[in-house]
């Protein structure tokens, strides 16, 4: 029957997606400190959506129809994880917007904290060149600033030195705004689209779990059986692996005729009454 190889590959890519999971590092400590590396983690969990949804829609592939013993416990522990993960994923949802909106929050507090700091460095300077009154002075104060590349005109008063100071500094402000600016723009690129995507993934990943549960509750209440009794009914037998079939049959040969089974059947079975002649049977 083709339900038991589909349940047999879904089981396989629960297994591959779980080793991605893993391998994704999303059990590092480290991640759950920022915002960052809890989006990370989030990311992680959509992205392994695919993976869970089609795997358990192929294990769950026809409800307890012609389910292996194997499959027995696995099927069990596969159906109370669904809960979980459900509720899981719909937590995943406000928690992948409150960290976007605080990284976006923290980013922005490292623009203005940079520009903050250009300002008081600038105040401090002007404050340093206010008293001063010869150019030469003023000159000498800028020296200790190499950032600050600006050359000194011959016969320019110390007033218009400080004018193009002050100029010089509000320009270097406006640069460095922009240039604060584009990193901002490179460092949350994407982030509200991935966000809004991830969001809507979650619920899909959310309503596509609660179906699989509300199908297989709707199959165990019908059946009239508890949990552990409706995966446990209707198993067949696995077959056994362990020999090639042709000394698979002779091993269960030798076995039987060392250890032959308490009853027979009653076919096998030779009745100890002697058999009566075909003549004596004609007989009225």
């Amino acid at each position: 029957m083709i339900v038991y190889p589909l349940r047999l590959a879904g089981y396989g890519l629960l297994a591959v997606g779980a080793i991605n999971l893993f391998f994704s590092g999303i059990l590092s400590p480290n991640l759950l400190g920022s915002s960052p590396g809890r989006l990370s983690i989030a990311n992680s969990l959509i992205a392994f959506v695919p993976w869970l949804l089609l795997s358990l829609a192929l294990i769950f592939l026809q409800g307890n129809l012609a389910r292996r013993s194997r499959e027995q416990w696995p099927v069990q522990l596969l159906h109370r994880l669904l809960l979980p993960l459900l509720v899981a994923y719909l937590l995943l949802v406000p928690l992948m917007i409150s960290d976007a909106l605080g990284f976006n929050r923290s980013v922005q507090s490292d623009i203005d904290g940079q520009l903050q700091l250009y300002r008081n460095g600038s105040r401090q300077l002007l404050d340093q060149v206010a008293p001063l009154n010869s150019p030469l002075s003023v000159a000498k104060v800028m020296q200790r600033y190499p950032a600050i590349s600006m050359p000194v005109n011959p016969g320019e008063s110390a007033g218009q030195l400080k004018d193009r100071l002050a100029e010089a500094l509000r320009n270097g402000e406006a640069r460095l705004k922009t240039r604060l600016d584009d990193q901002r723009r490179s460092r949350l690129e994407g982030l509200f689209q991935r966000t809004i995507s991830g969001t809507f993934v979650a619920l899909v990943a959310a309503a596509g779990l609660a179906g699989l549960r509300r199908q297989n509750l709707g199959a165990i209440v019908e059946s009239g059986h508890s949990l552990g009794e409706y995966f446990g009914q209707d198993m067949l037998s696995d077959r056994p692996w362990s020999l090639p079939w042709p000394l698979r049959f002779r091993f269960r040969w030798k076995s039987t005729k060392l250890h032959p089974p308490e009853e027979w059947p009653e076919e096998w079975m030779v009745s100890e009454e002697p058999e009566q002649s075909v003549q004596s049977k004609a007989r009225p």
